[in-house]
């Protein structure tokens, strides 16, 4: 099964608690994280920022360091209170 460098790090990424850079990086799935030999940590800060920009992370400060945690997408009023019938 292939995965993407993007879905990487957010299968990484916990809701609950914010993760530094050096976290992450100790984190990764060593067998899926070889599929990508190429991969630096200038690509992993690009990711970052993207997933940071498309409002899927957010960006932390944990002891003067920089930290993400994901965030839990907001649900529209209708879908919050709506039931099945």
């Amino acid at each position: 099964m292939d995965i993407t460098l993007e879905e990487l790090i957010l299968v990484t990424l916990s809701f609950y608690e914010p993760m530094t850079f050096s976290q992450i990086i100790i984190d990764f799935d060593a067998e899926k994280l070889k599929q990508f030999p190429e991969f630096d940590r200038e690509q992993l800060q690009s990711i970052l920022n993207t997933l940071e920009n498309k409002k899927i992370l957010k960006k932390v400060k944990i002891d003067k360091e920089s930290g993400w945690i994901k965030v839990l997408p907001k649900k529209s009023f209708f879908k919050k209170y709506s039931y099945k019938i």
